[in-house]
């Protein structure tokens, strides 16, 4: 239940196999406002510098708590954790029950009640952005009192037990007390696991345990995974590691080789196997096969869900409008491409990129997009790697993994040489994990040294409907026929809506599986295709809508700016405001365009 976990960014997962959609792992949020609550004015009788070094005594404060809440989280935000107060914090996976979620509204009440305390005039325009964006966080947390129990910690894709081995198999060895946090970790995995099946075992008894479908694909994930035993690639990926940590010795490397492979076969293995039993017992418990509005509280949950996972504040009736609306304008648009070339779809069939090689297509992005974008320095370093062999059936094509905040400049981009798929054809999908996607955005912002708070604040509407739009706008800079290009951007949007609609379809509106499928046929899915779309549905609502909706508030945010600003609209300062406004949701950004576009209009910028 809590908003600032930088966890849900830790592993991009992307639009690369068009049946099974896109989807991250899933933290929860609650609602969030059309515009800003209404501060309450304190009777803060502190100085304007005296409130402004205690707020940032608080902001400092929340982000030590947030950073350290799991030992992955911290791993993943800070490297030199000295620098930070956070040197000796024990190694910890953090909990998943019930009690851990109220504890977790009990400190955002006692944060809240903080914040109300500081003059909100006293504050700089750097802080009341801050201040902004926490209180408006707070609110929504504040939200969900009384549908804890919807929460949901396991799904095929998006789930901690999916997630999970990639974040340790990529878990960071800055120094050699990672090293023994890390093997910590795996001894820890049973606990945290029971804390989940606890909670599992809490939803079965409100009626609330997942479809069938949805734990059946999970028990089989999960056998998969516990079936490795010696040959787990947690043991393999940690020995390559291992043998490469400089000042080691000979002995000292043997010694945690062993303490690994043991924690990984007795402790992280049977964990697994634990979950795997646990499931079979409670499959069948559960009332809903469909979408989350066949629960008493569904619909209610949704709304929080989906406002929580994209940052939109739009009503769910709002959001199905606005995707049915750009679904008809990109077909529209299609169509009016083909009219004008009709070789163009034959075009599209035989697309290649100039640009096929990974390293060279991430320096030829780098260098293309300054034109439109603003500047970055030129120390930015970003490495391509491609994932251990053991990892090749389990990851995506490419990912990028958020670097620490006190190490942004070292960024990396991996690449997936499984046979599955086709890194020749990968330029959009580099642009949207590296240039100007994922990396460029977290490497733009971090240049501008903002508070170490905005680390932990995620959004995911924000930060996946960025590289959605980065994604969209690398056609056109691709070197590919120009009609070619514009029917693969509009292609991709209808695809977008495509599952936008299902979404909301099946979690909201209570399309079953043949409402679905009548759907689905309109746009050429078959029947086993639109199975596969209600599963991921069922299973893991409201993820898509991430990347669909956070991409069209980028583009309304956009054309409400040009139409306002006429002539004095340049693009290259809007990508420059969007960015250093930072994660935020919607609603705030909102309100600081508005500022924005009145500086604009009288000079002042």
């Amino acid at each position: 239940m809590n908003n600032f976990s930088r966890k849900a960014r830790v592993i991009i997962v992307l639009l690369c196999i068009i049946f099974l959609g896109i989807f991250v792992f899933n933290q929860e949020k609650f609602t969030i406002f059309k515009s800003l609550p209404t501060i309450k004015q304190s009777s803060d009788k502190r100085s304007p510098e005296e409130t402004q070094k205690d707020f940032d005594e608080f902001i400092n404060a929340v982000f030590i708590e947030e950073v350290s809440d799991d030992s992955i989280t911290l791993n993943y935000s800070v490297k030199n954790k000295q620098q930070y107060g956070l040197e000796g914090t024990a190694p910890t996976l953090g909990e998943a029950s019930i009690q851990s979620m109220k504890d977790s509204l009990f400190i955002s009440e006692n944060r809240l009640a903080s914040m109300e305390t500081f003059n909100y005039d006293n504050l700089t325009s750097e802080q009341q952005l801050i201040y902004d964006i926490i209180y408006n966080m707070l609110k929504q947390n504040l939200q969900a009192s009384g549908i804890l129990e919807y929460s949901e910690h396991l799904g095929p894709v998006t789930g901690i037990q999916a997630q999970l081995p990639v974040l340790l198999a990529e878990f960071n060895f800055y120094e050699k007390d990672d090293i023994d946090t890390y093997i910590e970790l795996l001894r820890l995995v049973p606990a945290y696991f029971d804390s989940i099946i606890e909670f599992e075992k809490y939803k079965s008894s409100k009626g609330l345990f997942m479809s069938d479908t949805t734990a059946q694909a999970i028990i089989d994930q999960c056998n998969e995974f516990a079936e490795t035993n010696d040959e787990n690639y947690l043991i393999t990926v940690f020995n390559n590691k291992i043998k490469k940590f400089e000042g080691l010795s000979e002995a000292e490397t043997t010694s945690y080789i062993n303490s690994s492979t043991k924690a990984v076969t007795e402790c992280v293995i049977p964990a697994y196997k634990n979950l795997i039993n646990a499931l079979v017992k409670l499959k069948g418990t559960g009332e809903n096969d469909n979408g989350l509005c066949g629960f008493e509280k569904g619909k209610e949950y949704y709304e929080y869900l989906v406002k929580a996972q994209t940052g939109s504040y739009r009503s769910i009736t709002e959001i199905d409008r606005m995707l049915s609306n750009a679904l008809s304008e990109t077909q529209q648009e299609m169509a009016k491409i083909m009219t004008v070339s009709p070789d163009v779809y034959y075009k599209a069939q035989e697309l290649e990129y100039p640009y096929k090689e990974p390293e060279k297509a991430i320096n030829y992005l780098k260098d293309a997009i300054k034109k439109d974008f603003p500047a970055l320095a030129d120390d930015i370093k970003c490495e391509i790697k491609y994932v251990d062999k053991s990892l090749e059936e389990s990851l995506s094509p490419a990912f990028y993994l958020t670097p620490a905040l006190d190490a942004y400049k070292d960024n990396v981009v991996y690449l997936n040489k499984n046979e599955r798929y086709d890194l020749s054809e990968a330029f959009p999908t580099i642009a949207h994990e590296s240039y100007p996607g994922h990396l460029y955005q977290n490497c733009y912002f971090q240049s501008l040294n903002p508070a170490p708070v905005r680390s932990v604040i995620n959004s995911g509407g924000y930060s996946e409907g960025w590289a959605t739009y980065a994604e969209l706008y690398s056609y056109g800079i691709s070197g590919i026929d120009k009609d070619v290009a514009e029917l693969m951007v509009q292609n991709t949007i209808a695809t977008l809506c495509v599952y936008g609609k299902a979404d909301v379809g099946v979690n909201y509106l209570g399309w079953d599986f043949k409402k679905l499928q009548e759907f689905l046929s309109d746009y050429g899915f078959s029947k086993s295709q639109s199975r596969t779309v209600f599963d991921s549905m069922v299973a893991e609502p409201a993820n898509y809508l991430q990347y669909t909706l956070g991409y069209l508030e980028i583009e309304e945010l956009k054309k409400e700016a040009m139409n306002k600003l006429g002539d004095k609209f340049k693009l290259a300062e809007f990508h420059k405001f969007f960015l250093s406004i930072g994660a935020a949701p919607f609603s705030v950004i909102e309100d600081y365009l508005g500022k924005w576009i009145e500086e604009i209009q009288n000079g002042t910028i």
